[in-house]
């Protein structure tokens, strides 16, 4: 503002003094673009002052000669603050959309990296899939091929079957995840009883569930679910294989639906294991392990740390507007519990209509 004064006094003799006056708005406007508000607001006070100061009658002083003067001092205050209000509010509208075509840059980055890398999990996972079913294959057939194997190649023999099928889940979960997370899930709903689906998903176990003890409990007359079966019997049957991975042989699973009177119908899975970590049960949704460097002991311990089933379980549930939760059973073991909810319930067709079709 100093500048403008001393540049304003050498062109007074060239221009009025009104003239002279409009350059301070210029300063206020530059302080405001460059520093912000607070300074600008300063700037156009102090522009006032120096006006009245160097330019105005008597001179070096701030007494004012005619009271006209005082009219002219507002309108330069009002054009000042007026001025450094717009141009802080473009400045302030600048940064915001700078640090928005950033943020979007950084999004489109990140989503890029996650296609990238779904793609190569993909990818990797179903070029594994072949030869591992082979291997499995040829392992499986390999007592059958001739004289009966002494006990331990025969033992190493089902070794390597058991192996080769666990990473052949393995990569085929990777496949599911990878293509879940990428396209989203495209949901075929359809009404369906729960001990429906219940029944369709220890029938896909029936031959691991052989080794344990399985025990139902559902309440009576429960609601219909409009959800995607083929979905949902896969969010089932995971949890039943995170259950006999994680259960000794012997133990019991239970499977348990119920309403809730919030409008949800909650469906468990517990088993008699060892339970999930303490203070760590929802972080077995997304870091894809049960207990790390542990196992339950059991025949199907060679399967425990395995969690990406569990991944594709909360993709599976949230999709279809539920929430699962984990939790330990306070006589041992754990319970993986989903909260679906419930829809209002189609109308049951007429009777005649179902007279006149028998």
């Amino acid at each position: 503002m100093v500048s403008i004064a001393v540049l304003g006094a050498l062109l007074l003799d060239r221009l009025d003094l009104a003239n002279v006056a409009m350059l301070f708005p210029l300063g206020v406007l530059f302080a405001a673009i460059r520093l912000g508000r607070g300074p600008a607001v300063l700037a156009a006070f102090l522009s006032v002052g120096l006006l009245d100061f160097f330019f105005v009658h008597p001179q070096w002083t701030f007494q004012v000669s005619d009271l006209q003067y005082l009219v002219t001092f507002a309108v330069l205050l009002a054009v000042a603050l007026i001025s450094a209000e717009l141009a802080d509010r473009l400045r302030r509208e600048r940064d915001a959309a700078e640090a928005r075509g950033e943020e979007a840059a950084r999004a489109r980055l990140a989503v890029e990296s996650e296609r990238q890398r779904n793609t190569l999990l993909a990818s990797l996972s179903h070029d594994l899939r072949t030869p591992l079913s082979a291997l499995a294959g040829l392992a499986e057939s390999l007592p059958l091929a001739g004289p009966p194997l002494p006990p331990v190649q025969a033992a190493l023999a089902e070794a390597i079957r058991r192996e080769a099928l666990r990473t052949y889940r393995l990569a085929r979960d990777l496949v599911d995840l990878a293509r879940l997370q990428s396209e989203g899930l495209q949901l075929a709903r359809a009404w369906l009883p729960v001990d429906e689906l219940v029944g369709a998903a220890l029938e896909s176990r029936r031959l691991p569930l052989a080794a344990y003890r399985v025990v139902t409990d559902m309440a009576v007359e429960l609601p219909l679910l409009e959800v995607d079966p083929v979905l949902l019997e896969r969010v089932l049957g995971n949890l039943l294989d995170n259950a006999i991975a994680h259960t000794p042989a012997g133990g019991t699973i239970l499977i348990q639906a119920a309403c809730l009177e919030a409008g949800q119908l909650a469906l468990s899975v517990c088993d008699t294991g060892c339970g999930l970590p303490p203070g760590r049960e929802q972080a077995i949704f997304e870091r894809f392990v049960r207990v790390p460097g542990e196992s339950c002991g059991g025949a199907a311990s060679a399967d425990a740390g395995s969690g990406l089933g569990l991944a594709i379980v909360r993709l599976i549930v949230e999709a279809h507007g539920g929430k699962v939760a984990a939790f330990n059973q306070p006589t041992g073991g754990a319970c993986f519990r989903l909260l679906l909810p419930v829809g209002e319930q189609p109308t049951p067709p007429p009777a005649e209509w179902m007279d006149s079709g028998s």
